[in-house]
C-alpha cells in the first residue's frame, strides 16, 4: 500500500508547501479550498446551462487548480482525520456558498406568467409604468375568463417585479422560469 501513497505524496506538493503550515491551520485551509472549488463549482455548471463558454472555462480553470490544491493538502496529511472532516464539511459548505453566490449575482432572464381574473389591465399598466415589457391575452379558466400576463425580466428584478404583481391582485397565479436565451422585444 505504502509503494502507492508515496508518488501522491510527492504530487501533494503541488501549490503550497504543506509541511509548513501548522497542522492546527491545515483543515482551515482544506474546509476553505474545498468550500470554494465547489461554489465555483455551482457557478460554472449555470454558466454551461445558459451556453455561456468563456465564462464556463474560466469558472472550470480556477476550479481545477483550486481542487487540486485542496487534494494535494488531504493526501499529504492523510494522518489526520480532521483534514478529511475539512474536506467533507468544504464540500457542503460549497454547495451552500454556490447557490448562495447564484442568487447574489442572478444572471440570466426570468419569464413570468400572470393569470389574473379582472386586474389583468391594471397589473399590464403598472407593469409598462416600470419600463417592463409585458404582452395580455385573454384567456378562458375554470371560473370564466382571465387575463394571461407573459413579461420577460433580468432575474434580479424578479423578486420586486412578483411583488408589485402581487400588490394589485394578492390572489394572481404567478409562475417563473428561468430563460436560456431572449432576442428581440421592445427592450432588446
Amino acid at each position: 500500500m505504502l509503494q502507492f501513497i508515496e508518488p501522491l505524496r510527492e504530487l501533494a506538493q503541488i501549490g503550497l508547501d504543506w509541511d509548513r503550515i501548522p497542522v492546527a491551520i491545515v483543515p482551515l485551509i482544506i474546509f476553505a479550498l474545498r468550500t470554494t472549488d465547489i461554489a465555483l463549482s455551482t457557478l460554472r455548471m449555470l454558466m454551461v446551462l445558459r451556453s455561456r463558454r468563456t465564462a464556463a472555462w474560466v469558472l472550470a480553470f480556477f476550479q481545477s487548480v483550486i481542487y487540486l490544491i485542496g487534494i494535494a493538502g488531504v493526501i499529504n496529511n492523510l494522518n489526520n482525520p480532521l483534514n478529511l472532516l475539512a474536506f467533507a464539511a468544504g464540500f457542503a459548505s460549497g454547495n451552500v456558498a454556490g447557490i448562495m453566490l447564484e442568487n447574489r449575482l442572478a444572471p440570466g432572464h426570468s419569464h413570468l406568467r400572470i393569470i389574473s381574473t379582472g386586474h389583468g389591465a391594471a397589473i399590464l399598466e403598472r407593469l409598462h409604468e416600470a419600463e417592463i415589457g409585458a404582452t395580455d391575452m385573454t384567456a378562458g379558466g375554470r371560473d370564466g375568463t382571465v387575463d394571461q400576463i407573459y413579461c420577460f425580466i433580468p432575474r434580479r428584478k424578479a423578486r420586486a417585479t412578483i411583488e408589485l404583481i402581487l400588490s394589485i391582485d394578492p390572489s394572481a397565479f404567478i409562475s417563473a422560469a428561468p430563460v436560456r436565451r431572449l432576442d428581440g422585444g421592445w427592450q432588446a
